[in-house]
């Protein structure tokens, strides 16, 4: 198995939910970082940006699950908060940073990212979302 943990500091807290690739499981993976969002003090419009960015990561990387998996990690610290959204793939597919989901992506999150690399016998697909509250911005 690969390991999809984010790299969190010390003390972080981390939620991992591992589902069937299928889109009616996105509304649970939302509810849960609005909820880890509402809980670290991060103001309206920032819940519901990081709402939608897990909605969009999913969007991306469901099509592409070929073992039906989908994996999703939350961690948070600090005001900070990490998502990876991750599954196993056939083929690597390019990264598209020019893609109406991907702008929208880069647009919810103070960070994105996005990696295809080799993995029992096929391609480990990731999304990482970054997002930090005002707060805790310098």
């Amino acid at each position: 198995m690969v390991d999809n943990t984010p790299p969190s500091g010390e003390g972080a807290q981390l939620i991992e939910v591992r589902t069937a690739a299928v889109p009616h499981v996105v509304p649970t993976l939302r509810t849960i970082v609005a909820d880890i969002a509402m809980r670290q003090d991060f103001d309206l419009d920032a819940v519901e940006d990081l709402r939608m960015a897990v909605d969009e990561a999913c969007s991306m990387l469901l099509p592409s699950a070929s073992d039906g998996q989908l994996n999703c990690v939350f961690s948070w610290k600090d005001g900070r908060i990490e998502v990876t959204v991750s599954v196993l793939s056939d083929s690597p597919e390019p990264d598209d940073e020019t893609g109406l989901s991907w702008q929208l992506l880069t647009a919810l999150a103070t960070s994105a990212r996005r990696s295809v690399v080799p993995a029992d016998g096929g391609y480990l697909s990731r999304v990482e979302l970054i997002r930090e509250s005002e707060a805790a911005r310098p």
